[in-house]
């Protein structure tokens, strides 16, 4: 016979976002089940350091001051900032075919950075080792197999055929969310039509702590700066979004003549790129539920939305939804109230739905600006980042806003 077990919440991915969420809500006092896939020794062994490129992991987030100030509540931050990590001072944007570029510079905004560049498994294991010492019953090395609701009861089926009941399940298992399908959230979405590379490269010149983006019709590369344990501050990781031919063009060339065209990409800004690692690449889709809530059932992160990565604010769109669903289930548990209240879920939708549209609105505009090439469009482009460049104020309350310093 199957084990039941019968919890108040349970939270579906143990990813960056899951596994925050779930710690968040152990700490309010609620019976916390998290189910993930990975094996936790795996998830909380600590990073060998880095000697080279290839000692990097290839995903890395751009964690904003927002963010960081949610992983200090919960605990986690000294830990993540004990491992590899490197905060940028500055961030350069410009045009690869015009002479428009805007230049953020923390020091304008009396802030130590601009945000912190972190690799992501450094974040997770954080998370799992603090998730080691909670009430969180940790469901690891599996899968759900199937979800089904009996009144106020929503029932995981698990892989080894053991059953999680609770009051509400959260689904924090990614852009392909099996929970979404399951409890019937549909989505809108598209293919951008362009595939990401990612990989990490060493450089002649030091990235000088700052993020650097360039925009090109084809598609924007963005050079992220890294730091090994010694100071080395050579190292960048890279994400290159480029239409699906181009893409998969420069995924075909060998190292060197890739290491060529990249350096060449990014105008040689930090002179050559002396050495690469393994490159990916994968597709670029936005998604957005529309919905976040259904009964018993609530979305967050990419299980909710999916952006393009030109300006790195996937993750962080995740850790707001986190914020906003702690304050709003620490209201119900004060109250008395079950965790799957619906007006309290509503409130979560409401709060969150319009910030992630509203990104994912502006994002998909600067897609479509940079890829038109039409001489007087280029120009008014260019002209306007020069414009905007030269407007403290308003730069300044941009750089806020993707920072989270105004929220």
């Amino acid at each position: 016979m199957s084990e039941t077990r019968s919890l108040d919440i349970v939270v579906v991915g143990g990813g960056m976002i899951g596994s925050a969420l779930a710690l968040g809500l152990s700490r309010q006092g609620w019976q916390v089940g998290m189910v993930e896939t990975s094996e936790r020794k795996f998830l909380i062994s600590p990073p060998e350091p880095a000697s080279g490129v290839e000692g990097f992991e290839p995903r890395v987030s751009a964690i904003s001051a927002a963010s960081q100030r949610l992983l200090e509540n919960l605990g986690v931050w000294s830990t993540v900032q004990s491992t590899r990590h490197c905060g940028y001072r500055q961030m350069t944007v410009w045009d690869g075919d015009g002479t428009g570029r805007i230049n953020f510079d923390a020091a304008e905004l009396h802030a130590p950075a601009l945000g912190t560049i972190v690799e992501n498994r450094h974040v997770v294991s954080a998370l799992f080792r603090a998730l080691e010492n909670s009430t969180v019953e940790i469901v690891d090395g599996t899968s759900v197999t199937a979800f089904s609701q009996q009144g106020d009861v929503r029932r995981l089926t698990l892989a080894d055929g053991s059953c999680l009941e609770s009051k509400l399940v959260v689904a924090a298992d990614g852009g392909n969310s099996r929970l979404r399908q399951w409890a019937g959230l549909p989505t809108r979405e598209w293919d951008y039509g362009q595939e990401a590379i990612v990989c990490t490269v060493r450089t002649t010149q030091s990235h000088r702590f700052t993020a650097w983006q360039r925009f090109s019709p084809t598609g924007p590369l963005a050079f992220l700066p890294l730091l090994t344990e010694s100071g080395d501050d050579h190292y960048c990781s890279i994400v290159w979004s480029q239409d699906t031919a181009e893409a998969r063009r420069l995924m075909a060339l060998d190292d060197g003549a890739f290491r060529a065209e990249l350096q060449d990409a990014i105008e040689r800004e930090l002179g050559a790129v002396e050495d690469i690692s393994r490159r990916f690449s994968f597709p670029l889709r936005q998604r957005h539920a529309k919905d976040y809530v259904a009964v018993g059932v609530v979305l967050v992160g990419d299980a909710a939305h999916t952006i393009h990565p030109l300006a790195g604010q996937g993750a962080n769109l995740g850790y707001s939804d986190v914020r906003v669903l702690l304050e709003e289930l620490s209201g119900a548990r004060r109250a008395g109230l079950s965790p799957d209240e619906a007006l309290v879920l509503a409130r979560y939708q409401r709060r969150r739905k319009a910030d992630n549209l509203a990104m994912m609105t502006a994002m998909e505009g600067f897609k479509q600006l940079f890829a038109r090439d039409e001489l007087p469009l280029r120009w008014l482009r260019n002209a306007g980042m020069r414009w905007l460049d030269t407007l403290g104020p308003i730069k300044h309350r941009i750089a806020a806003e993707a920072m989270g310093l105004s929220r």
